[in-house]
């Protein structure tokens, strides 16, 4: 409940001393627009899919605020404050909310195709794994866990090797260097107004959606 409270504060007028706009950056980062899934994500509802988008707006909108109430208090001296600490913690709560929507929205597609098996990464998965459908076993196994957070095929930097990866809501977990393959929101959010408790319906439909163009051009300029 504390991050909570600190980021209430973000938009507040809350400076005891006035800062420079020469060194307050504006908005840094700007909401990408998916409506082009609209319709085409088969199984998934619209009205799931656009309240999806507005809440990525607000991750989007948060880590604005955050950055600029950061350098607010870094131009006024306030970086010793328990509040800078605070919100500077927040910072990558909110920022990785943003990113990993995006790479969420932009894995899916509605086309329903299957990875090709002549594929760099279906290889890549066959060598890690043995197979794809023991790959999927694990990263289903993954999404099945009890908790809220996101799974993530990773190709880890230190051996290049592929691994399923669950992260605690949006911070804890990530492998560091490592380059994200596909990506699958299992926060409540991503399915209970359609599927309700039953999130093994909403990851066959993510796994019908997969956009792997998309996943296979994330593996290739690293791996090439």
């Amino acid at each position: 409940m504390a991050w909570v409270l600190c980021l209430a504060s973000v938009t507040e007028a809350a400076d005891p001393r006035p800062h420079s706009p020469q060194e307050i950056r504006q908005n840094t980062y700007e909401a990408k627009n998916y409506d082009a899934l609209i319709g085409k994500v088969k199984g998934l509802d619209d009205a799931l899919l656009q309240m999806h988008f507005k809440l990525y707006q607000g991750y989007v909108n948060n880590s604005n605020a955050l950055l600029k109430r950061l350098q607010e208090m870094t131009a006024d001296g306030q970086s010793r404050s328990p509040e800078f600490g605070a919100l500077k913690r927040l910072l990558g709560w909110e920022f990785d909310g943003m990113l990993l929507h995006e790479f969420y929205f932009e894995n899916l597609s509605g086309d329903g195709r299957v990875l090709d098996p002549k594929d760099p990464l279906a290889s890549k998965i066959q060598n890690d794994f043995g197979s794809y459908d023991a790959w999927k076993a694990d990263f289903v196994a993954t999404g099945l866990m009890r908790g809220i957070g996101w799974v993530v095929a990773y190709i880890e930097p230190k051996s290049g090797k592929l691994l399923n990866v669950w992260i605690d809501e949006h911070d804890v977990g990530h492998l560091a260097g490592a380059q994200p393959i596909v990506i699958m929101d299992v926060f409540e959010h991503a399915y209970i107004t359609q599927f309700g408790l039953e999130r093994a319906k909403y990851i066959d439909v993510f796994f019908n959606n997969l956009n792997w163009e998309v996943a296979s051009k994330r593996f290739q300029p690293k791996n090439s």
